[in-house]
């Protein structure tokens, strides 16, 4: 039996070669990106570390006084100081950290190198950032990209492959939610039957340019989606228009009033039936859904609503689509294994995971191995707003990849060539095949 140590070191260096398909990312384009002086904190602040920080005591206030570029960096850094100091010992923490060693050669975030660490930053910020970061550094060949900053038409492809929310046709719950859908679709909206038009054409038209369908309400309400009849949605759609009450809503340097509408638990009728008919015509073109499961992000969320067995119902009814559950469904990983071991069409995603909690992503890993079909488990999605976190998040899940499978050898399980294989799978061919099955086929 070959000692751990080298064992592990052979099989990362193994993995640390295979390019990446990333399932999921928020990333802005990179000329946005650079079209403004990145802030240390601004940046690095955007998400995650900043749950961190207030988890651990620092008040809303005092975040938002951090991220504020106005404010001079040596008084941002006194504020940020103890917080950070507090969460060191999480992922989110760890993977800025690594971030700033490995990309602008710094140890961290610290009292000695929070001004160089700006600095350094501020002079990467031009034409070329992402192909360092993403293509050099991160071995990323591409990213699925669930952009909530750019049109479809202005992903660049040399990065990024996107997929699209059609969230706000869900949540639509005021006469002025579906006038703007209207205005943006260029058909005035009516009717039900106008509504889903609209929905169809939004649709066919992106779906040109997609590799999948995204569902992230799981912030804003559970995952249990029922089988409604369009009765009860144009019910439901019908009694937005009819609300008589109004109220006063500021725009600009004027006031106008405005009708009211429902409540979101008013409006659920509707929600379902549209994320039903969201999934009906991801199955006419083929196309996976992706499903925000488990931890959300941010503080004081209802984390009972993310858990994927209220997905149980679409799993079983909509055999012929393809679901991508993200998030390793983190605190449910369980409950995931079970659900990905007994339907077909469900897929395992690690994204988000490793920084969630590295340990809990080794778990994880571990026991999907021995319950789930290796085809159906995606091994990285960075999941950040952020190039630099990205990076971070790869060397991490590289690494715990690289453990799970060394440890799998160690016991038996697995030769060190059966290893190295699954490595391959895991962090970039099952990812291709699922996302760009055509591509597959034709080779």
């Amino acid at each position: 039996m070959k000692d751990m140590s080298r064992l592990y070191q052979t099989i990362k260096e193994a993995v640390d070669k295979v390019r990446i398909v990333d399932t999921h990312e928020h990333l802005l384009q990179e000329k946005e990106r650079i079209a403004k002086k990145p802030d240390l904190f601004e940046t690095f602040l955007a998400h995650y570390a900043s749950s961190d920080l207030v988890s651990s005591g620092m008040t809303p206030e005092d975040l938002e006084k951090v991220r504020d570029p106005k404010l001079r960096l040596e008084e941002r850094w006194e504020i940020f100081k103890p917080f950070w100091e507090r969460i060191q010992n999480t992922g989110y923490a760890r993977a800025i950290n690594i971030a700033a060693r490995d990309l602008y050669g710094l140890n961290g975030i610290g009292d000695d190198t929070y001004k160089g660490l700006a600095l350094r930053m501020d002079n990467a910020n031009k034409l070329g950032l992402y192909q360092w970061i993403l293509k050099e550094k991160s071995g990323i060949d591409v990213s699925i990209l669930d952009s909530l900053f750019a049109p479809l038409e202005e992903v660049d492809r040399r990065f990024f492959a996107p997929v699209k929310r059609f969230d706000d046709f869900v949540m639509a719950r005021e006469r002025m939610d579906f006038e703007a859908l209207g205005r943006r679709c260029s058909k005035p909206i009516h009717s039900f039957s106008d509504f889903i038009e609209a929905l169809e054409l939004e649709f066919e038209k992106a779906s040109k340019m997609i590799v999948g369908v995204k569902i992230g309400l799981a912030y804003m309400r559970d995952l249990r989606f029922e089988k409604t009849s369009q009765k009860e949605a144009e019910e439901t759609f019908v009694n937005v228009y009819n609300q008589e009450f109004f109220r006063r809503r500021q725009l600009d340097t004027r006031v106008e009033r405005v009708p009211e509408g429902l409540s979101l638990r008013e409006t659920r009728p509707l929600q379902d039936f549209v994320v039903h008919k969201i999934i009906q015509l991801a199955a006419e073109k083929g196309l996976p859904v992706q499903i925000h499961t488990g931890l959300q992000e941010g503080n004081e969320n209802i984390i009972t609503n993310s858990n994927p067995t209220l997905l149980i119902n679409l799993f079983r009814e909509y055999k012929e689509v393809r679901f991508d559950v993200f998030h390793g469904s983190y605190p449910y990983t369980g409950e995931l294994a079970a659900l990905a071991k007994n339907f077909q069409n469900v897929y395992v995603d690690m994204c988000w995971l490793h920084i969630i909690s590295p340990y809990g992503a080794r778990q994880a890993l571990a026991e999907w191995l021995d319950t789930v079909p290796w085809n159906k488990i995606f091994g990285f999605g960075g999941d950040y707003i952020f190039a630099e976190g990205v990076y971070g998040h790869s060397v991490i899940a590289r690494e715990n990849i690289a453990k799970v499978l060394a440890e799998k050898v160690e016991e038996g399980s697995y030769t060190q060539e059966q290893a190295i294989h699954l490595a391959q799978k895991l962090l970039r061919d099952n990812a291709y095949e699922f996302f760009f099955p055509k591509k597959v086929m034709s080779q």
